[in-house]
């Protein structure tokens, strides 16, 4: 992974954030959340480097980084 790149790891499973945007979740049960909002051609590369071919559903920015703070918070 990239060096602006910070993985936290929660009950869920493994969410993605890119620089200081929550764009990605790998999900223990499959079911990946990413982003449906596009932020960059490095943040996409970074988001297909984290899933590895694997398929997300699409869901709004606001989800993301609803969770990412409520893990930030966790983890302080």
């Amino acid at each position: 992974m990239s060096k602006n790149v910070t993985t936290y790891e929660c009950e869920q499973g493994t969410l993605l954030k890119s620089y200081e945007t929550f764009v990605a979740l790998k999900s223990k049960d499959g079911k990946h959340l990413v982003t449906s909002k596009w932020h960059s051609k490095t943040t996409t590369r970074q988001i297909n480097e984290f899933f590895g071919g694997e398929v997300a559903e699409k869901v709004a920015q606001s989800t993301l980084d609803a969770m990412g703070r409520f893990i930030e918070a966790y983890n302080k």
